[in-house]
């Protein structure tokens, strides 16, 4: 079996493999690293903006404590508002000295949603006015401010650092100042957390994007983008870090970039769909994605040309040399664009024609040979048979049995005349047998009853058309080996069927009731290499060995075995042929 790895076309993928999975890799990787070079820039970039409004917003809030602090330390409206035993017109000028001072710094710091004033002396709340809110939800932020300002230990937890409280469902960030007094009065901040991301309002986070402010637990303190769900959360381990990182969510991968407050103990996170962050760089991504398997086409359009070019011209020489191979010296290769291909196509062109002229030499050649050896074979005339023929007659003459002289004359005389008349390479399966028939009948005037024969042959098969003296060795090697005038009658039979297998094969039989032959024997009559040691050895068996293997090409076939119960069997297989005119 032929190894097809080591075939030019298999080499052809190979090498188009070699070539075109790394180039596809490296621009598959290549790809991708832009891809992940332009995600970290974008991480990068909101990573600052995200650090940089964080700390703007931490200054912002400094700056609203260093207001509360110097209002309760400083302002003199402060001082005279704790006094106890204040007319009504001193308090309420006091308080609204200070009321207008936060109103002010509100204007300026618009982060500031709510100021509260408290007396504990009076046991009197002010708010400043907050746009917007309803007085129902005014008086629930009044409830929270009364009930943390008249517990000391609830109170205690935002005297000294923004809190994250949650006031009538909003979350907000608040910082309370006060005095030491036995009856204490505070002023105090609040901002809705919702409200801290206002500097970060016009950023554009394509759809389903959002700016969150985060506590360290990841809960969601802002009101989110519908996309996210009511559900959503951050993971609380990223949150103690300064990162952009990748977050899947309900099968969804989100990109967040988040910033991390330690005074504040918030985190403000910006999150971005993973499917909408590349959205502004379509052209660019398309290309990636694309490109790979343009070039691939390409490839692949040259693959295609170069087997056409190069690889059917060299299929087509090969399938010429089996084809020459194989016995049809009719192959010609067409001709060629390519001028390598042109000269080695008219090259392999002209040496079929010679190889066609050669056989055909050598087979005229070998044809006279054969028909010199024919002719040799025919002029061989067996001198004991001649003799015991005519014994045969002068014994029948002597006894006078002239009918039997006269049969056995004609017999002779026949045969004689075909050995010596039949010139044709080709006779009918008839004439054969007539002639095996006159050898046979002038056997049996010999032997008596010692001998006996029967010849059959199909009726549809017998004008078909088979080289000359094909039979006879076969006949004369089981008279001469085969007979014992010792034990029973000998009985020879030829027969010539149609082959139930093939119906384009005829099968001829010749058995006997001989004596045998060993079956070293037979295996060295079946080899296809036999060839007699002597030219007395069944020379005749060789010469119709290699005459059918010159006329039928491998078609034709001889076996030899043994006959049931005893003898031998010589069986041929001829193609059924016949003669022009038939």
């Amino acid at each position: 079996m032929k190894n097809k790895k080591n075939s030019l076309g298999v080499r052809l993928i190979q090498l188009f493999a070699a070539i075109t999975i790394p180039l596809l890799s490296v621009l598959f990787a290549g790809g991708y690293y832009a891809k992940e070079n332009v995600l970290a820039q974008v991480s990068r970039s909101y990573q600052n903006l995200v650090n940089s409004n964080l700390k703007m917003m931490e200054r912002s809030l400094e700056d609203i404590t260093i207001n509360l602090v110097d209002i309760v330390d400083h302002d003199e409206n402060f001082l005279q508002f704790n006094r106890p035993g204040l007319k009504d017109s001193d308090y309420y000028f006091a308080r609204m000295g200070i009321m207008q001072r936060n109103q002010a710094y509100q204007a300026y710091y618009h982060s500031v949603d709510m100021f509260y004033l408290y007396s504990g002396v009076n046991d009197m709340l002010t708010l400043s006015n907050v746009l917007g809110n309803t007085e129902e939800y005014m008086d629930e932020i009044r409830a929270w401010i009364t009930g943390k300002v008249h517990n000391e230990d609830k109170m205690e937890p935002l005297r000294y650092k923004w809190t994250i409280v949650n006031i009538a469902g909003d979350y907000y960030i608040n910082r309370t100042v006060g005095n030491n007094l036995s009856n204490p009065s505070y002023i105090g901040a609040l901002i809705r957390i919702d409200s801290m991301r206002s500097p970060l309002g016009n950023l554009n986070l394509q759809s389903g994007g959002d700016v969150l402010i985060v506590d360290n637990e990841g809960n969601i303190l802002t009101s989110s983008s519908k996309s996210m769900g009511y559900d959503f959360k951050l993971p609380h381990d990223k949150m103690n870090q300064n990162s952009s990182f990748s977050y899947m969510h309900d099968g969804r991968k989100w990109l967040v970039v988040s910033s991390q407050s330690s005074t504040l103990g918030i985190n403000l996170s910006v999150v971005i769909p993973d499917s909408e962050l590349l959205q502004g760089l379509n052209t660019f991504q398309m290309i990636i994605n694309v490109l790979p398997f343009f070039i691939l086409i390409i490839l692949l359009v040259y693959l295609y040309y170069f087997r056409r070019i190069v690889i059917r011209p060299i299929l087509n020489l090969l399938g010429g040399i089996h084809r020459i191979r194989k016995g049809s010296m009719e192959a010609q290769l067409p001709s060629s664009n390519l001028l390598e291909f042109q000269a080695l196509n008219q090259a392999f062109n002209t040496m079929v024609v010679e190889i066609q002229n050669l056989k055909i030499d050598v087979y005229e050649e070998r044809l006279n040979a054969q028909k010199a050896e024919m002719k040799h074979l025919q002029m061989q005339i067996n001198p004991h048979f001649f003799l015991n023929t005519l014994n045969i007659i002068f014994q029948l003459a002597d006894l006078k049995r002239f009918e039997l002289v006269k049969k056995t004359v004609r017999h002779l005389v026949q045969y004689f005349r075909f050995m010596l008349q039949v010139k044709d390479n080709s006779i009918t399966l008839e004439q054969e047998l007539d002639h095996l028939r006159n050898y046979l009948e002038i056997q049996k005037m010999r032997y008596q009853q010692s001998f006996d024969f029967q010849i059959t042959i199909d009726e549809d098969i017998i004008l078909a058309s088979i080289p000359s003296l094909i039979v006879q060795p076969f006949v004369e090697n089981a008279m001469l080996h085969g007979i014992s005038l010792k034990a029973e009658t000998f009985y020879l039979e030829i027969c010539a069927v149609k082959s139930e297998e093939n119906t384009d094969t005829m099968i001829i039989e010749i058995s006997d009731n001989g004596r045998g032959s060993t079956q070293q024997k037979l295996q060295e009559l079946n080899s296809p290499d036999y060839r007699p040691e002597t030219d007395d050895g069944h020379i005749g068996i060789w010469n119709v060995k290699q005459r059918l293997a010159m006329r039928y090409q491998g078609k034709a076939n001889i076996h030899f075995s043994e006959n049931e119960p005893f003898g031998f069997r010589v069986r041929l297989s001829l193609p059924i042929e016949y003669m022009e005119g038939e």
